[in-house]
Parts: structure tokens; sequence; C-alpha cells
């Protein structure tokens, strides 16, 4: 798979981002506040924390939270969180079995967000490095797309293009830029930064319209289909972003 680019395809009715590019690493660094507790979906590890209940694996603490979230050698994550360890003893056959199916099948039978555990996420590894995520506000992903978008940008671009060399200096992008991008997320959005380029002091990120609804794609993710609809610019001179539109109608049909 490519390492080069981030596509994210949005799913509005119960918040479902399906992405490739964005890491546990970009999630957990886009967090202001870590979880409590985590529920980790099977397969199940006997010799870590388990809760007798529900018979699945449990992290607890910020510090355990973080070394799983910075654990490279775990690439198959299945999670979600919870407020109170007391909330599980709560969880009814019919709860837990719902909790299963949604590892197993990857996608809830139900509200994926659950009233007893007061989860804000779930989390879903899935095959090629493409990941599921459902957020119970929605603005908790923009904040960590801000961080997927940065890091591949500090990644890729060689430090010559940056002024006096200030890689890590890269500004947060506005929310508002990437909310004005959920029309094409519906679809299916693909920042190619493969094809990054720069003119005099902007850095251009080319943004390209995929037409494919909770596809999964494989190498071959630009082909002549595919129409470039925006480019995401960063201009290093004030140390902003915009965003440049170049087909008004693909913004405009989604909305809602």
């Amino acid at each position: 798979m490519n390492a080069d680019l981030v596509y994210v395809h949005l799913e509005t009715v119960s918040n479902l981002i399906l992405s490739y590019g964005i890491s546990t690493r970009d999630f957990a660094s886009a967090l202001k506040r870590f979880p409590n507790h985590l529920l980790l979906l099977p397969p199940v590890d006997p010799d870590a924390a388990l809760d007798t209940h529900t018979g699945f694996n449990t992290v607890s603490g910020t510090e355990e939270i973080q070394t799983y979230f910075s654990d490279k050698r775990k690439i198959a994550r299945k999670w979600l969180d919870f407020r109170q360890s007391l909330y599980l003893e709560q969880l009814t056959p019919q709860e837990i079995a719902e909790l299963l199916y949604l590892g197993h099948a990857n996608t809830h039978l139900a509200s994926p967000f659950y009233y007893k555990l007061q989860n804000d996420y779930v989390y879903l590894s899935l095959p090629d490095q493409m990941v599921k995520t459902y957020y119970r506000h929605l603005d908790h992903f923009y904040k960590v797309l801000n961080h997927s978008l940065k890091r591949h940008l500090q990644e890729k671009i060689p430090d010559t293009w940056f002024l006096f060399r200030r890689r890590a200096s890269v500004a947060d992008i506005d929310p508002v830029i990437l909310r004005q991008l959920q029309p094409v997320f519906i679809d299916g959005a693909l920042f190619a930064f493969q094809e990054v380029g720069l003119r005099q002091r902007e850095i251009h990120i080319p943004i390209y319209y995929l037409n494919s609804r909770l596809k999964i794609v494989d190498d071959e993710w630009l082909n002549a289909s595919q129409e470039k609809v925006a480019e995401l610019v960063y201009d290093q001179s004030v140390q902003k972003w915009r965003l440049s539109v170049i087909n008004e109608s693909i913004f405009a049909q989604n909305l809602f």
C-alpha cells in the first residue's frame, strides 16, 4: 500500500470514518484527554487484564493506555473506550453479543455508542492498513486529521522546501477548512502527498474525489476516473492554510 497518501470516507449517519494513512499515533496525538479505560475486542489475550463479566481484555490508566497506543507491535487494534469499570457489569448478554459482532464483522448492529459505556470512540483495524473509526463528536476526527496531514507533510517534504528549515513548526489546519471538505469525504477523498508541489512559498497538496462509497481500494488509488477537485495549500510566509477549490459542483452536490 502507498504511504504517501491519506484517504477519508465519511458516513454521516453513524459518524463513521473509513481511512487509510491515519495512524494510531495521529489519533493519540490529537487527544487532549485520554480515555479512562479501553475495552479491547477479541481475540482475547489470557495474559493481559481481563474483565470477568464480558470476557474481554481491558486497558486502564493514562500511562497504560499511552503504552498501548505507542506499541508498534500491536498492528491489529480493535477497541472502544468506556467511562467506569462498574459500567461493564451492567452490560446484558445481548449487548456483549453486539460487541462481539462489532469486532468480528467490523460494523455495528445497533448504535456504536453505548449508553452504559458512555464511549466516545470505536477503533477497528482492517486488512491492508485501513481503519474504521466511529466518533461520537465528529469535531474530534478533524483534530486527528489535522495531525495526520501535518505529519505526512513533514515526512514527505525535504528540509530545503521549508523556510529556515523549520519543519516542526508547521501550523495547525483551521478545523473550519477541514469541515469544508465534508461534502467530498462523503464519497471518498484522497490527499495525494506523492504529488505535493511547491510554488513560490506555498506548498500544494492535491485532493482527489474518488466517488467510491465505502470501497476498499487497492494499490491503484489514482486512475483516469479520479478527479482533482481541490488543493490544500500551506503558505509558509504567513504560516496559514487555505483551501483552493477547483470543482465547486462536487462540493455542492453533497451539502445537506
